[in-house]
């Protein structure tokens, strides 16, 4: 679409960075995306609106107030492919990739944004060790032919962009997790392979009743409610290797 310039991408990042509101931010994102075909943005942190007020979390868009109002009072991220994709996916996707493997509701929801001229886009995941995960979703009226660099070009501006609003607005009241300690991280691994407490309790040559206590502790700090309940927490929150 345009020949590379580095300068313009370094230009970009210290107008960004420079930025003191979110309105600058997103602004200045905004102009930076135009060359490359989008002009919409949807930026925030991929977490359940029925649990978590929008007030606790970083949610910050350029799209028509009246379809942000509708996607909210219709909770469009329980049901958004985009947003399950970004969770799961560490590269940049299109929303045509997430919406062909979308149940029918999903397909519904990627297509809320068609009555608002917005037809085509793609989703930037962000990942954080000390955060929730999220995203940066840019979106226009025409679909854009990308090159691999230019894909790269724009997942570095966004990334410094949502990061620098992340710290800016932040912290958030749930964003940073609780941390395992060194005896509950090797507990939880062992947990996850498939251990009893006797063999953990052998293996580390510790008591069976410390290794009931240590999983007792870790499942607290993560809010869970079973033994697979805080494998599959410690996993997702980066805590153990899966």
């Amino acid at each position: 679409m345009h020949d590379y310039n580095g300068s313009a991408v370094l230009h970009a990042i210290r107008l960004i960075s420079a930025t003191v509101t979110s309105a600058e931010t997103i602004e200045a994102l905004a102009v930076f995306i135009e060359a490359y075909g989008f002009e919409k943005i949807f930026l925030g942190q991929l977490v359940n609106p029925m649990n978590v007020p929008l007030k606790d979390i970083l949610y910050l868009s350029n799209w028509p107030e009246e379809l942000k109002a509708a996607r909210r009072t219709r909770a469009a991220i329980l049901h958004d492919p985009i947003a399950f994709c970004a969770v799961r996916s560490k590269r940049p996707f299109s929303w045509a990739e997430a919406r062909a493997h979308a149940t029918r509701a999903g397909r519904r929801t990627v297509d809320m944004v068609h009555d608002y001229g917005i037809t085509h886009g793609m989703m930037f995941p962000m990942h954080a060790l000390e955060s929730v995960s999220g995203g940066v979703s840019l979106g226009g009226g025409v679909k854009p032919d990308l090159s691999p660099t230019e894909i790269a070009e724009l997942e570095i501006v966004c990334q410094v962009a949502y990061y620098h609003l992340e710290a800016m607005l932040g912290p958030f009241p749930y964003q940073k997790v609780a941390e395992l300690t060194p005896r509950e991280t090797e507990c939880v691994q062992f947990a996850a392979a498939g251990k009893s407490n006797w063999e953990i309790a052998h293996i580390l040559g510790i008591q069976e009743d410390t290794v009931k206590k240590t999983l007792r502790r870790a499942r607290d700090k993560l809010d869970a409610v079973n033994r697979a309940h805080l494998v599959a927490s410690a996993i997702a929150r980066h805590q153990i290797l899966p």
